[in-house]
């Protein structure tokens, strides 16, 4: 009986600012899709994996990753290297002008490289200029440019690139924004990502403040569901949602101004995943004394164990919820935590937890990720 060969391909991603949420990410996004992969090797910047076939566009569905490159080459002899390059297309378009560039991360074959480039220009009349340090949006939005990755000995050539220009236009777009109760849009991202939601499954977000993670989760193709007892805000999020339904054409939004620890009163379906920021205390200038501290982790535990309550009882089993918690930085230098492994562990089996602090923030923050039991 005939057996096909098995095909393997490597490629490398290039991780955005949190590699190790951006490399969990990843892993989700595969396995939701059930991609056949396996990991090879991580770095700070760098994700190496092989495939069986070739990958499915991912670029505009991830959140942390900046680019990702098909690996055209990993040996370690330059006579082998050449031999595999020269049975690669590196450009199949029209014009005769081009321009090109490359990252290198631990490897010393950039100068070999580029020799080799200028060669296979010139051996194919292409007038090509070498470009340095082009940002993610020009390469996203140009026609006539290479990008290479070299990891080592990998040399690969990138095919997809991340656009945050055009994320943060969709985002400054938008007709009611508050960034006080907002998830930054990549953020947002991967927080769906990591929760395993499927095409056209359900979504809720019960502190949805003005839609982010909402709006993130339908561009993905998902339903959802948001609340939240602010009415200002529930007004800013429907705002933003009619707007992305008549720009993007979107799927189904419902939404509901109540108290996220009442969920059951006003939501009677199940749900696929729970993915939110909740309310963290009010906006603070300064670090808190170390009473105030103490006086808003026993509130926001109460509230913790409220919602997640409610969530292990609208939730299919076996489903995801994605939770970001704070840790509170006081005036005289400590940091309190909330005990939510303990509020967690009643429900649900607690699957990965990450830092993640943004920039200056008084807040720090870790995501959970919780699978109902």
């Amino acid at each position: 009986m005939y057996v096909p060969p098995i095909f393997i391909m490597k490629y490398l991603f290039v991780l955005g600012r949190d590699p190790e949420l951006s490399v969990a990410e990843i892993e989700a996004v595969l396995e939701t899709r059930k991609i056949p992969f396996k990991i090879l090797e991580t770095t700070q910047t760098i994700l190496l994996l092989e495939t069986q076939k070739k990958l499915p566009s991912l670029i505009n569905i991830l959140g942390g990753t900046i680019k990702i490159a098909e690996v055209l080459t990993s040996e370690t002899r330059v006579d082998r290297i050449e031999y595999e390059l020269q049975r690669k297309e590196f450009y199949l378009g029209t014009s005769n002008k081009i321009t090109y560039s490359f990252d290198e991360f631990n490897s010393d074959l950039s100068s070999f490289f580029n020799d080799y480039l200028k060669d296979y220009f010139k051996q194919i009349k292409l007038k090509a200029q070498f470009r340095s340090d082009p940002t993610p949006s020009q390469l996203a939005i140009s026609k006539d440019h290479l990008d290479f990755v070299i990891f080592k000995s990998h040399i690969a050539k990138t095919i997809e690139v991340s656009n945050p220009k055009e994320l943060k236009t969709r985002d400054l777009a938008r007709p009611a924004v508050d960034y006080m109760k907002s998830t930054s849009l990549r953020l947002s991202k991967i927080l769906i990502n990591l929760s395993r939601i499927k095409k056209d499954q359900t979504l809720l977000d019960p502190f949805c403040g003005t839609g982010s993670i909402l709006q993130e989760a339908l561009l993905l193709g998902a339903n959802v569901v948001g609340m939240d007892q602010d009415k200002e805000s529930m007004e800013h999020v429907e705002k933003n949602l009619t707007w992305l339904n008549k720009k993007y054409k979107v799927g189904v939004f419902h939404l509901i101004n109540a108290d996220a620890a009442h969920l059951t009163k006003h939501i009677k379906q199940l749900i696929d995943a729970v993915v939110t920021e909740p309310y963290m205390g009010p906006y603070i200038r300064n670090y808190p004394t170390m009473m105030q501290g103490r006086t808003l982790i026993q509130e926001l535990t109460d509230l913790y164990a409220d919602v997640l309550d409610q969530c292990q009882r609208i939730l299919l089993k076996d489903k995801y919820v994605v939770i970001i918690i704070p840790r509170i930085k006081t005036k005289e230098g400590t940091t309190l935590f909330i005990a939510f492994d303990r509020i967690a562990e009643k429900h649900f089996t607690i699957e990965q937890k990450f830092f993640y602090a943004y920039p200056e923030s008084k807040i720090l923050r870790e995501i959970y990720v919780l699978k109902r039991n």
